[in-house]
């Protein structure tokens, strides 16, 4: 009877302990803006095209400038190897569930994991069969 009862607190502070607590979307928002501090080298690019089923036509690598640098100064500045002397402004917000980069006018989902970024657009076309393109452009922390 006390092996029974050892074995149910055992197993019952294993579950306790061992469960995480969920992040709130303030918190995944809050290290998203402190993770992409720093300085960020492009990686590689692609494209993925999809017909009006959602299905891939085709997917190709875009040609990325070995020297692109994106360099994120603090919370709202960030700087690009294009124009080094001109700063742009950006944010980061969440709409549902899903981490968006504003800048330049531009949207994009942003997925940051500690020295990897992604920014992935959307885009509706209509070209023969294609109505959509995801472009994915990924970067390394440097």
């Amino acid at each position: 009877m006390k092996l029974k009862l050892l074995l149910l607190i055992l197993s019952f502070s294993v579950i306790l302990f061992s469960c995480k607590k969920e992040k709130s979307p303030e918190d995944k928002l809050d290290d998203a803006k402190n993770q992409v501090i720093g300085t960020w080298a492009g990686q590689n690019s692609s494209a993925t095209y999809y017909d009006a089923s959602g299905k891939v036509v085709k997917t190709e690598h875009l040609s990325i400038n070995d020297n692109l640098q994106i360099q994120f100064l603090n919370t709202t500045t960030l700087k690009g190897s294009d124009r080094p002397d001109d700063p742009y402004n950006y944010t980061i917000s969440n709409v549902d569930g899903k981490l968006r980069l504003n800048v330049s006018g531009e949207s994009y989902e942003l997925k940051v994991n500690n020295n990897t970024m992604s920014w992935i657009i959307e885009t509706e076309i209509n070209i023969d069969t294609i109505v959509k393109s995801v472009t994915t452009i990924q970067f390394k922390k440097i």
